[in-house]
């Protein structure tokens, strides 16, 4: 098993399809319907992408979707399963974070999912009391999970 100080923490938009789609499958997030083809348009779609590298093996992932200015959102943060608990998805957070915050991009935002407040809490972000995540569900996706 790696050691978190033999990972490395990369920016890039050009990340393996095949890599990817294993964190989003391990993370739970991919369905056996999901199409690999919308891989690169969702990275290159995104404002930044960290990756958390194992050697040449992709372990770790998050995302940011921001209009570079008033404000950014992360998301997609995922790490593999056996990678867990070594700080990486901190380090992943953390990198994305601090590069908006250099960028002058000073409203950084996420949905915890239920049960990782205190992870995004040690990271510096803070519930926003009265605010209410939504969500759109076209007719076509009403049934999907998200």
């Amino acid at each position: 098993m790696q050691a978190q100080s033999d990972v490395r923490i990369e920016t890039d938009c050009s990340l393996p399809v095949d890599s990817v789609v294993r964190l989003y499958r391990d993370g739970g997030w991919w369905k056996d319907s999901d199409d690999p083809a919308a891989i690169p348009l969702l990275l290159k779609g995104s404002f930044m992408v960290a990756s958390a590298w194992a050697g040449r093996d992709l372990v770790g992932m998050g995302r940011v979707l921001s209009d570079g200015f008033s404000d950014a959102y992360i998301q997609d943060v995922v790490v593999l399963r056996n990678f867990r608990g070594k700080g990486i998805g901190g380090r992943l957070v953390a990198h994305l974070r601090d590069r908006c915050i250099d960028l002058g991009i000073l409203w950084v935002g996420l949905i915890a999912e239920p049960g990782t407040t205190s992870f995004y809490e040690r990271l510096g972000f803070n519930a926003m009391p009265g605010n209410v995540p939504m969500v759109l569900r076209p007719a076509r996706h009403a049934g999907e999970s998200i």
